[in-house]
């Protein structure tokens, strides 16, 4: 939600910024915009819409070495130009993107046009630059910046840049990310240090309070009160192939067919399993036996997918650890006041660890006692660091908005958790070693799987004119169905709705008629009659059912308009290989109807505002 890229050394600054917003873009955004700094003054270019809308109001060249860029996504202030980043003071000596929502912007705005300063923009983002340049009257431009920072409350990432300090670039955190990226004679600064990671692999992430200083050849870390903080570069992991969709599409399909690899790294490559005890082995998990046998319940903290990954992870904990497990809605949970248990374990699961709400509740859990441990995709991340401890799911890099191989991965890593506290408890070991025959199994089931496309994708075409759709399933197919509608609507802009088999006849029964999909999800176990006569009170209305099943059994081409068979799988990991036809079929869907499917409308990929 949101980008910023900032850069400052020897090389022209615009197109590395240019290079950088693009890395962004899978953030989501509405609107993108550049300021260029050289000999004095600040050229600022930015438009409404896509980043190609900007590129072509751009300069074919600039000589400026330093500037900042920013994709927004809107919070305060409809979408438009003038509301687009980078935000000039009004004489123009400094250019602030912001990423994060203030709190007191309005009084600070009304104090400030009551002395005479003109605002051009409904943001409350411009309050930082007008605050800034004020400051600039009596103080240097670091402690101008800090002196702006204690006026304001809310949340901030932020980048200023300086018109009679060119070289300069300023940067400030409190909630919301920001990286320094420290190269040979320059430096960057981005909301993710993938935009910069094909430059330099040294990195700063700053925390909460800090502010980073930077110009070509120096930077430092100080805090609020302006002290210097001793902080050292860290090495980034390699990245390979971030921007390329290979011979996809676009990153939505292109990651729906990673499923395999993204799994198979989730697993460790086989490494996170040891086959002979039937466990597995998390080098981050930092639980001794005698402190997994002390659990007493595990809950799940999310947002989103995630949560629907959770809400699967729990079901596996319960039936694989038999110890109560729950997934809780991360912005509910936060503030609810939680009860907080010193006998539970806290699982916070996110694909970019930046999620502003699963932070706060982790934070709100923490204070409270609460031992919490992360599943996280992003190496790095904030949520890493606050947890300390954990899962990385080693997805790779997710471009696409909706998601898709993080969904399965991070399946996969509850399912890890689930397997090392039932063997330190009640899962024998037989039952451990057909676990891990099963996940092992996995990568090559979901390839199967995805050779449904080419019939999903006819499927689509007879149906992308449908108004609606539902989504039914049972115990840990439930989630399943939920994430089916989710990615109906968040790539396609069709209405979906997701809902436990047992909840048909209170209410979405009304929903059902002859020109809305009902796709039914059915796994090999004991929840399969149940559903299979769900599905017949769909068809008795008239309602068309297409379901997607583990098991192969005769009455489903009797109770359902079309069938897709998924390879055979315990029914706790079926939601990995059910899930597969439906983000085809969103993505199928989405395509007919000519949606922008890695970038949908309204949407962010990183949640990093409440």
């Amino acid at each position: 939600m949101c980008g910023i890229i900032g850069y400052t050394g020897p090389r022209k600054a615009l197109p590395l910024l240019v290079q950088g917003l693009r890395l962004l873009e899978y953030r989501g955004y509405d609107s993108a915009g550049i300021a260029l700094t050289s000999e004095g003054s600040i050229r600022v270019f930015k438009k409404e819409g896509k980043l190609e809308n900007l590129e072509a109001i751009l300069p074919a060249s600039s000589a400026a070495k330093s500037g900042i860029g920013h994709t927004r996504w809107a919070t305060h202030g409809i979408v438009s130009d003038k509301n687009a980043h980078p935000h000039l003071g009004s004489r123009g000596r400094v250019a602030v993107a912001h990423n994060g929502i203030l709190d007191n912007w309005a009084e600070i705005r009304k104090e400030l046009e009551s002395q005479g300063t003109l605002f051009t923009s409904d943001t409350d983002s411009e309050v930082i630059a007008q605050l800034v340049e004020k400051e600039l009257e009596t103080k240097g431009p670091t402690e101008a910046v800090i002196s702006a920072l204690k006026r304001i409350s809310g949340t901030y990432g932020i980048a200023v840049t300086f018109a009679d300090k060119p070289g300069l670039i300023i940067g400030a955190r409190n909630g919301s990310p920001l990286a320094v990226g420290i190269g040979d004679g320059e430096a960057f600064l981005a909301s993710d240090p993938s935009a910069f990671a094909s430059h330099t692999r040294k990195a700063v992430f700053l925390q909460d309070g800090e502010i980073a200083v930077l110009q070509p050849k120096s930077w430092e870390i100080r805090n609020l009160r302006g002290e210097l903080s001793d902080r050292e570069a860290e090495t980034l992991p390699a990245r390979t192939a971030e921007g390329d969709k290979g011979a996809h599409p676009d990153f939505f399909l292109k990651e729906t067919f990673e499923q395999p690899q993204a799994v198979a790294r989730a697993l460790g490559n086989g490494g996170r399993l040891v086959k002979d005890l039937g466990t597995a082995k998390l080098g981050g998990l930092e639980l001794s036996p005698r402190e997994i046998q002390g659990i007493r319940e595990i809950v799940f903290v999310a947002m989103g997918t995630a949560l629907h990954a959770a809400m699967v992870g729990a079901r596996i904990v319960e039936t694989w650890a038999r110890i109560p497990s729950r997934a809780e809605d991360a912005s509910e949970l936060r503030s609810a006041n939680p009860i907080v248990h010193k006998d539970s374990l806290y699982v916070a699961v996110s694909q970019s660890g930046e999620t502003a709400d699963t932070l706060a509740a982790v934070r709100e859990i923490q204070m409270k006692g609460g031992r919490t441990i992360g599943i996280v995709n992003g190496v790095g991340s904030t949520l890493a660091r606050l947890c300390g401890s954990g899962i990385y799911v080693h997805a790779g890099p997710e471009h696409s908005v909706a998601a898709t191989k993080s969904w399965s991965a991070q399946i996969v890593c509850c399912a890890l958790l689930a397997l090392t506290v039932g063997r330190s408890r009640y899962l024998s070991l037989g039952e451990g070693r057909q676990a891990v025959e099963e996940l092992e199994a996995l990568p090559g089931k979901i390839e199967q799987a995805l050779g449904l496309k080419s019939r999903v994708e006819e499927l689509a075409k007879r149906w992308s004119g449908a108004r609606s759709a539902l989504f039914l399933g049972r115990g840990v197919l439930y989630p399943a169905a939920l994430e089916g509608a989710l990615k109906l609507k968040e790539i396609s802009y069709v209405h979906a709705e997701g809902f436990a088999g047992g909840a048909l006849k209170h209410g979405p029964l009304a929903l059902v008629s002859p020109d809305v999909p009902t796709f039914a999800l059915l796994a090999d176990g004991e929840s399969f009659d149940r559903t299979l006569s769900n599905m017949s009170e769909v068809r008795a209305r008239r309602g068309p059912v297409i379901a997607v099943s583990n098991r192969d059994d005769p009455r489903l081409s009797e109770a359902a308009d079309e069938v897709f068979l998924v390879p055979p799988s315990l029914e706790v990991l079926s939601p990995v290989l059910e899930t597969i036809p439906l983000q085809l079929y969103a993505r199928a869907v989405a395509s007919e109807l000519g949606r922008d499917v890695d970038r949908p409308r309204n949407l962010a990929k990183s949640v990093t505002t409440e």
